[in-house]
């Protein structure tokens, strides 16, 4: 999560309206959550931002790539 505390993790704009707002709400409750030193973030960012990706098949790459940034980070 460092990369999101640091503001380096931004959201192309090719991405679809839905799907930029999902992953943005997402990294800011990540930026929230290191900020102030929580474990967890509330899990609906996560389910928000899954629900939206399922929408895109042609996305899935987006959502394991998000999925291992987080992982490597823990």
């Amino acid at each position: 999560m460092k990369k999101v505390s640091e503001g380096k993790m931004v959201v192309q704009d090719h991405f679809p309206e839905d799907v930029k707002v999902a992953v943005k709400s997402f990294l800011a409750a990540g930026k929230m959550m290191e900020d102030e030193g929580l474990e967890n973030m509330p899990s609906d960012y996560l389910v928000n931002l899954l629900e939206t990706l399922s929408k895109y098949p042609e996305y899935n790459k987006l959502t394991m790539d998000l999925y291992k940034a987080y992982n490597k980070e823990k």
